[in-house]
């Protein structure tokens, strides 16, 4: 062989090697795309197959690049509101005061016609004035309403703190005792909620009755009350302790105006009460010898609707009967105690 036929056939295999490496790429890829198909369908199958499957292909959702699962929405209940006891009062105060008591949120007495009284003491509780009250009721065996100053509440707590484990009822009588009819809204508010809340502070119960200083409303501190859940109580039978008249007139002008349902106004608190303190044996002797018996003002929120009883309307008789006589005997003689 010679060196030419040598040089031919070594170029004729350089030619032809790139053909067989491109045969060889080609079939590769060939057996590529036929894998990744057959694993298509595979996957694809399995898929559809599933419960509840989609329609989409594994392959589509792969492609999804922004594919985000959707939650499921969680339905939150939306509270019903409730019944607000609140809402607004008549613009004029003679009709703010007839809504009030026909809802019995605003007391001038109790109800006439059972034989019931509450004793109330206004401005303690004082340091001197209310142990020595509080001493004449436990030796009666007589439970009170105490409407207490917020200022005098938290200067002498442990005072209020004897009224309530007695037995005795405590209610609001604004925190520094001003005339509320002249204060803005604010103050009211303020004037109010302070005495509720050191109240609660001290004995663990909220207030549920109001007074008003002097007895003096107006529409905004109705509406406040109100809003606070407070009965407005006013009362019907009064001696004007505070004048301090004597002993004798004091028990005179509580008897006097003693009937069914009387809301009596006292005072332990807002000056001397020596008067009164004297005279409180007497009254409450006296109203008991007319057949009256003495409840809180609680007790009387709760009696409001109920009948008079036979023995109810002979133990008023009873007691009209006396009255009468006793104020004969006042006409022809001095003042005295009645009840004696």
């Amino acid at each position: 062989m010679d060196i030419q036929s040598i040089e031919w056939r070594a170029l004729n295999t350089l030619l032809h090697k790139p053909g067989i490496a491109r045969i060889a790429i080609t079939a590769a890829l060939v057996v590529t795309l036929a894998i990744s198909g057959l694993l298509t369908v595979i996957l694809s199958g399995s898929l559809a197959n599933e419960p509840g499957a989609s329609k989409a292909t594994y392959l589509d959702i792969l492609r999804s690049s922004h594919f985000v699962p959707t939650p499921t929405p969680v339905l939150t209940p939306t509270p019903a509101p409730s019944p607000s006891p609140t809402g607004p009062l008549p613009p004029l105060l003679s009709q703010a005061i007839a809504t009030l008591q026909a809802r019995n949120r605003l007391l001038y007495n109790g109800n006439t016609s059972l034989p019931e009284i509450a004793l109330t003491f206004d401005d303690g509780p004082n340091p001197y004035y209310t142990p020595l009250i509080l001493n004449i009721l436990q030796k009666y065996n007589v439970k009170a309403t105490f409407f207490c100053v917020g200022r005098l509440v938290a200067a002498y707590p442990g005072l209020v703190i004897k009224e309530y484990d007695a037995g005795h009822v405590i209610g609001n009588h604004s925190w520094s005792h001003p005339d509320m009819a002249f204060l803005s809204p604010t103050s009211i508010q303020l004037q109010l909620a302070s005495t509720s809340n050191v109240i609660q502070r001290v004995i663990g119960v909220r207030p549920l009755y109001f007074r008003p200083p002097y007895g003096s409303m107006s529409v905004p501190v109705l509406t406040k009350a109100y809003h606070l859940g407070l009965t407005t109580v006013i009362w019907n039978d009064e001696a004007r302790d505070w004048q301090l008249p004597g002993e004798s007139v004091i028990v005179n002008r509580i008897l006097w105006l003693a009937r069914n349902g009387a809301i009596i106004l006292l005072h332990d608190g807002g000056g001397n009460r020596s008067q009164t303190v004297a005279a409180l044996p007497y009254i409450i002797r006296g109203l008991r010898s007319r057949g009256f018996q003495l409840v809180t003002i609680a007790q009387m929120m709760q009696d409001l609707h109920k009948k008079k009883g036979i023995a109810a309307s002979i133990i008023t008789l009873k007691g009209l009967a006396m009255n009468i006589g006793q104020v004969c005997k006042a006409g022809r003689r001095k003042p005295a105690y009645y009840g004696d």
